[in-house]
């Protein structure tokens, strides 16, 4: 049986944000969980724990296998350059140098080439609406694009989980569907994707497919309904 790439097992947080209640979750292989949650405080905080960056009171997560809480940390760093995080705010206005800024994580955890990882990064940023990776400050690229700039970092390197802090509806039709087409070619290559979004009609969308549809709230993670899980 295939490892799960993600998996709660009545994992509680330390963190008032997080609901007391124990939280259970597996994500497989080309899994597709579409959260919704209260706000992207509670969303950012669940995401550290599911990431091996926010303690547990009790229970246990697992990414590929490895529980956070007994890796040794060189080896729980290595395990989160195969996460691509694309965050509630996500790349800052005082950032001196955008291109940089979105290869660095990748550069640090890949052995693929400088030239090849900048080369898949302009491909995805055409595919986010973009002519090219950004280059210089970020004070001199508007919002929308330093968006699209962070979910080029957020794919890049062909990471194994991909955690979404974006509600679906703010960004405007292209960008949600060009986050659902890159978030279906991950999957394709045996990622699993999860997008943490608030409450709204973008969720009920029938475009949005996903395999998982739960709601994290104070009874912890509750399925909202039963999907089935695309081909």
């Amino acid at each position: 049986m295939a490892v799960p790439v993600l998996a709660l097992d009545d994992a509680r947080g330390i963190s008032d944000t997080l609901p007391r209640a124990a939280m259970r979750l597996e994500l497989c292989e080309g899994d597709f969980a579409v959260i919704e949650v209260p706000g992207p405080r509670r969303g950012a905080v669940f995401a550290d724990l599911c990431s091996g960056l926010a303690p547990l009171a009790s229970g246990q997560v697992r990414f590929l296998g490895r529980d956070w809480s007994t890796a040794p940390r060189e080896h729980a760093d290595a395990l989160r350059g195969h996460i691509g995080r694309l965050f509630h705010q996500p790349i800052r206005a005082d950032t001196p140098d955008v291109a940089a800024r979105v290869l660095l994580g990748r550069l640090h955890h890949t052995r693929i080439p400088e030239a090849a990882l900048r080369m898949q990064a302009v491909g995805l940023a055409q595919r986010f609406g973009l002519p090219g990776l950004p280059a210089g400050p970020a004070r001199l690229v508007s919002e929308p694009d330093l968006l699209r700039a962070a979910c080029v970092r957020a794919f890049l390197g062909s990471p194994r989980l991909l955690i979404l802090e974006l509600p679906m509806a703010a960004q405007g039709e292209d960008l949600r569907s060009a986050l659902l087409g890159a978030g279906a070619a991950a999957r394709g290559q045996g990622a699993a994707v999860m997008w943490l979004a608030a409450p709204g009609p973008a969720l009920r969308d029938p475009v949005v497919r996903p395999t998982h549809r739960l709601r994290l709230g104070d009874a912890g993670l509750s399925p909202i309904r039963r999907m089935e899980r695309a081909a």
